[in-house]
């Protein structure tokens, strides 16, 4: 078991030695930064307790892991945000560029992790939510049946043509995904959780945990109280403080060590056959949608007016960019990319990185960047609202440190 997931060996090894003296938690968390290997974990550990061998292989072929192995098992739930398009169009090149039977495993499993968030159970009661994108779900739906790991892949022309009209569809299906498990899903998990199960467990994975609303929260407090026993929990976060005390004094906590740079090279090499310096985050983003020269120059320009104490006027071209792009996902990106600026400038500036003021300025600066990503995704606040604020907090606080 854990074959497909590379490094983290501490937390193989335990998780491992849980399964296999049957006293793993039914509540677990899994922490640490993004592309750490969070989901690869929480994927396998699903399958390993649902196999009916003890070691769990990861080629068993009872009927459990076959399901497991292409996401389509009724005993597992998926839940919260990802970077969906993304993970989907970097498998998709593979598939095309080696044709090989992993990659086929691979490109239907990352668009399942999206299929997953559509379960029916999940849905039960706010149908209505989710009838515009009934003919997407549906297209993708069928046209995933076209790949099968057993059996002939289709012609090299034709596989192309299948891959980019499937990612088209699933283009418009990911805006249906909520950027926050709401608290109908949570409820509906604990009807579904407390069913009688097909198998030998049940399973429940809620990435993004931490961006739970506090009702929600406290929803799911309510079933981790008294989980039913053929029932595991697996929360995953990359940002564990955010989550409430409560929640997390009733999980088992794994933290999972950032990818070196070592890793991040293997990992590409071997999953997705790329040679190349970029850590994670640089490969999966460079499969975006989004215009990351455009993202790129006008943090620069950001970061630049906020520090001369220019006009927000300087940064129209970037305002209407996210009045067009208001998807969520485009300002995490750029808060992301401007915290990597912001910190680039910390090192490169004596006078902020030999001195305490200096350094309490960028901690501050950080903090703000942080919160503008938690009204973003918790309290749904628009994105020219909080860039706007945050424009003028970094100008005042630049402002008062050059006194």
């Amino acid at each position: 078991m854990f074959e497909n997931l590379i490094g983290q060996e501490t937390i193989k090894k335990q998780i491992s030695s849980g399964i296999l003296q049957k006293n793993l938690p039914h509540s677990l968390m899994f922490s640490g930064e993004e592309f750490s290997g969070k989901m690869t974990c929480a994927l396998e550990l699903a399958r390993s307790i649902s196999c009916i061998n003890e070691n769990a292989p990861w080629d068993c072929n009872c009927r459990s892991c076959r399901d497991h192995r292409v996401l389509i098992n009724p005993d597992l739930l998926l839940l919260g945000s990802r970077y969906f398009v993304e993970e989907i169009k970097a498998s998709a090149e593979l598939l095309n560029r080696t044709r090989a039977v992993f990659s086929i495993y691979m490109f239907i499993r990352n668009v399942r992790k999206l299929l997953k968030r559509f379960e029916p159970i999940l849905w039960e009661g706010q149908e209505k939510k989710l009838s515009k994108y009934n003919g997407a779900l549906s297209s993708v739906t069928e046209a995933l049946e076209y790949l099968d790991p057993d059996k002939p892949l289709m012609e090299e022309k034709a596989l192309k043509k299948y891959l980019d009209n499937l990612i088209n569809i699933i283009r418009n299906l990911t805006p249906a995904v909520p950027s926050t498990t709401p608290i109908d899903q949570i409820r509906n998990i604990s009807k579904w959780a407390h069913r009688t199960s097909s198998g030998k467990a049940k399973i429940v994975i809620i990435e993004k945990a931490d961006s739970l609303l506090d009702s929600a929260a406290n929803s799911l407090l309510k079933i981790l109280e008294e989980p039913p026993p053929h029932v595991t929990f697996i929360l995953i976060t990359d940002r564990k403080g955010s989550i409430i005390q409560t929640i997390r004094s009733r999980v088992r906590n794994f933290e999972f060590t950032p990818r070196t740079n070592k890793t991040s090279s293997l990992i590409l090499e071997k999953l997705f056959r790329f040679e190349s310096e970029m850590n994670l985050y640089q490969f999966f983003q460079s499969w975006s949608d989004t215009d990351y020269n455009f993202i790129s120059s006008n943090i620069r320009l950001f970061t630049d007016t906020g520090i001369n104490g220019g006009s927000i006027r300087e940064l129209e071209d970037l305002f209407l960019y996210f009045d067009k792009n208001k998807g969520k996902e485009e300002l995490k990106k750029f808060l992301r990319l401007l915290t990597d600026e912001l910190r680039l400038r910390f090192r490169e500036d004596p006078d902020l990185y030999s001195t305490v003021r200096g350094q309490i300025l960028i901690s501050e600066l950080l903090n703000d960047i942080n919160l503008c990503s938690s009204n973003s995704r918790i309290y749904n606040q628009s994105s020219l609202f909080l860039l706007e604020s945050l424009f003028y907090n970094m100008r005042d606080k630049y402002e008062a440190f050059s006194k």
